[in-house]
């Protein structure tokens, strides 16, 4: 089988696509035949080495965001399930884990980081990592759920949406944001978008803003800031009183600065959020049972085409983009 691998010095140009063994099974987890991956920021970023984590194994297999079919039976698991992958390894024992956050494991981490990941044609996990794809959902959207729907998921959860309640959402028309923006419409949020691409109005925006044309004067009760430092300011500012912002990603920057008076005369909440816990995705894939979800592609990719894929990543696109496991 086929694998993606990233070596040392880390950067796009040490990927290589090579053949290794097929997995061999194990007691108690699956082999996932890999149909299409996402690639994510995460992924992205591990390639070239911006993450905060070291990288375990090296050469690493990336990829945290998996979508396939189950090779052969295994547990409660059938031969030809469609199939995703929760890609945090947690021990189920640290405190985190027993409060039910294994998203934040203190002995685990991200698959495709801490461990080889999902760029594989054919992958091996644990089966509490395993979870069925409701029978409606495209390849495409099954390949969208594990990190951008998830993290997305959870962000609108803890915000306290609701019927009634405004949200705005920078970068709505990005890898998370286009879920984020259905969503919250979906769980009856007054939706506003944030972004240079009007199709975003059609997953559910009231309005969309150009990220310097937002109305100074107006406030909403929940903001979603996935981009990182370049709009932490700007956001607080557009948060009303008692409001709640939710951060996530850091794509334009780790470091920001806030005006504290604001923060506590207004009795504002800032959140931080981070993928998802096991129980956040089922109630994600239960919600898409009732609610349709749609997802934006700009471009797929074969596997022997990922560094076609990773400078693409790297330029200016309108979607998401994902990997299939196919050679031709």
């Amino acid at each position: 089988m086929k694998a993606v691998f990233v070596y040392e010095p880390l950067g796009n140009e040490n990927v290589k696509v090579e053949e290794v063994s097929e997995p061999k099974k194990e007691q108690g987890k699956v082999i996932i035949e890999v149909k299409k991956a996402g690639l994510n920021p995460i992924d992205y970023n591990v390639i070239n080495g911006k993450i905060v984590y070291r990288l375990n194994p090296l050469p690493h297999i990336p990829g945290s965001e998996v979508y396939g079919i189950v090779k052969e039976d295994s547990g409660s698991f059938k031969k030809g399930e469609r199939v995703i992958v929760y890609n945090r390894i947690f021990d189920g024992t640290c405190s985190q884990c027993i409060s039910g956050n294994e998203h934040l494991c203190e002995n685990g981490g991200i698959w495709g980081v801490v461990s080889n990941g999902g760029y594989s044609q054919l992958v091996q996990i644990d089966e509490k990592n395993v979870f069925r794809v409701p029978e409606d959902a495209s390849d495409e959207l099954a390949a969208s759920i594990g990190v951008a729907a998830l993290t997305s998921f959870r962000a609108i959860r803890i915000s306290g949406c609701s019927p009634g309640r405004s949200i705005l959402i920078y970068g709505a028309s990005g890898n998370t944001g286009m879920f984020a923006v259905q969503l919250a419409s979906m769980m009856g949020c007054d939706v506003y978008a944030v972004s240079r691409k009007d199709w975003i109005e059609s997953f559910g925006a009231i309005e969309v803003f150009r990220p310097d044309n937002i109305p100074p004067d107006m406030k909403f009760d929940i903001i979603i800031n996935p981009l990182g430092s370049l709009f932490w300011g700007d956001a607080l500012k557009h948060l009303r009183t008692r409001g709640i912002l939710v951060s996530f990603g850091v794509l334009t920057g780790r470091e920001g600065s806030i005006d504290i008076a604001d923060l506590y005369t207004g009795e504002k909440k800032i959140l931080g959020s981070t993928g998802g816990t096991r129980e956040d995705l089922r109630g994600l894939l239960e919600f898409m049972k009732t609610h349709e979800l749609r997802v934006k592609i700009a471009r797929e990719f074969k596997i022997n085409e990922i560094k076609d894929a990773l400078k693409y990543y790297s330029e200016t696109h309108d979607g998401r983009i994902l990997i299939s496991m196919r050679e031709s």
